[in-house]
């Protein structure tokens, strides 16, 4: 195996969590899809949504924890907000102050009448990034994908950040007995979110004359794990996997496979791991026909793989799932929180080649280095 030198400032150890960019995603239950339990009459399939008693405790709860546990993350992308002006207010006054809340409203079977649900960004005020517009695009029938573009935030006003696009995806449940129609289905909504994404980067570019790389990130529930279609779908346009990522920097020549565990107890009572956060670097080149981003390297190398998504130092450093109840009567949600936590510094252009970062990397930055936010699956949680 090839010695990585020392030297090479990816793998230097100055790198600070707090300086980090963090983003979240989070499937808040929405109290319109939430089923009330031990209901005297199961067939009415009663709904937290009914009465303000049932949803409003659980309401307060979720804004609360998000206010609390949350105030470092640059941007939060939760799925099922609900659109109630009361359920609203109560996360304004938890959290206004301190986030910026944008949301996108799912169509309903009606042409001009919209569903109580969709979905919601929020940009902390002081942090990393600012919010600068917010999009939908149609994915199927009745939902939804949010896209989002950020600015980094420079300090005295600056200009010239960096732009991130974002794209908050809620991929479709796999309710069909037939695992190649779920699987083509949510494939499909994958390819049209990716599209989506970079169509709205393309239309920036048109405007822009900024030489700047950009973060592309592709987050949310996708209704199935990371070696599903949709996610390789996604992974074949280069984008990395956060969770696969920092495992893949976490294994030594005699370790074994690191994963984040359960993150969703669905409606069938299975415990899944549906929640993914996946990155891309999107870069400048020039050509015949002026300046175009490029997003598709020929092909995949291993410190791609690794969470390295440049020579710059651009690189995933750590994921955490939140650990929350997600089944029983108490939750304040079915599904747990993922934070992704990624490195992406300003560095003056040098000569310095990193090529040796692409070939046969297979050990971590550091296998004595803890790992932050990797923990144990615990079901009991």
């Amino acid at each position: 195996m090839k010695k990585i030198a020392s030297s090479f400032p990816l793998l230097s150890a100055w790198v600070s969590m707090a300086n980090a960019l963090a983003i979240t995603t989070f499937n808040i239950l929405a109290p319109v899809h939430r089923s009330m339990p031990n209901q005297p009459d199961p067939d009415l399939n009663r709904r937290e949504s009914e009465r303000q008693e049932w949803w409003r405790p659980r309401a307060e709860g979720v804004a609360e924890y998000i206010a609390e546990k949350f105030a470092s993350s640059d941007v939060i992308l939760l799925q099922e907000w609900w659109f109630d002006e009361s359920f609203t207010r109560i996360f304004d006054e938890a959290i206004g102050d301190a986030f910026e809340r944008v949301a996108e409203r799912r169509p309903g079977s009606v042409v001009g009448q919209d569903r109580d649900d969709g979905m919601c960004c929020l940009v902390r005020k002081q942090g990393l990034l600012e919010l600068v517009k917010s999009d939908k695009v149609l994915t199927g029938p009745q939902r939804i994908a949010q896209i989002i573009q950020c600015r980094e935030r420079l300090p005295n006003n600056g200009e010239g950040g960096r732009n991130v696009f974002i794209a908050n995806s809620h991929l479709s449940f796999p309710g069909d007995k037939d695992p190649t129609i779920n699987n083509e289905r949510q494939k499909k909504e994958a390819g049209i979110i990716v599209d989506a994404l970079t169509n709205a980067r393309n239309e920036w570019d048109k405007t822009s004359v900024s030489t700047e790389s950009c973060l592309e990130i592709v987050c949310g529930d996708f209704n199935s794990n990371s070696c599903s279609s949709a996610a390789a779908l996604v992974e074949d346009n280069n984008f990395v996997n956060c969770v696969s990522a920092t495992a893949n920097q976490l294994l030594t020549s005699v370790g074994g496979a690191v994963n984040i565990g359960t993150t969703h107890c669905d409606h069938l009572g299975n415990r899944v791991s549906v929640d993914h956060i996946f990155l891309r670097v999107a870069k400048r080149k020039d050509n015949k026909d002026g300046q175009q981003r490029s997003s598709v390297k020929p092909e995949r190398c291993s410190a791609l793989a690794l969470g390295y998504l440049d020579t710059q130092g651009t690189r995933i450093l750590a994921v955490q799932r939140d650990k929350i109840l997600i089944s029983g009567s108490a939750v304040l949600s079915d599904h747990r929180p993922v934070t992704a936590k990624i490195e992406w510094p300003r560095l003056k252009k040098t000569d310095e080649k990193l090529s040796d970062m692409y070939v046969n990397v297979t050990m971590p930055l550091d296998p004595l280095e803890p790992a932050w936010g990797i923990v144990q699956d615990d079901d009991r949680l």
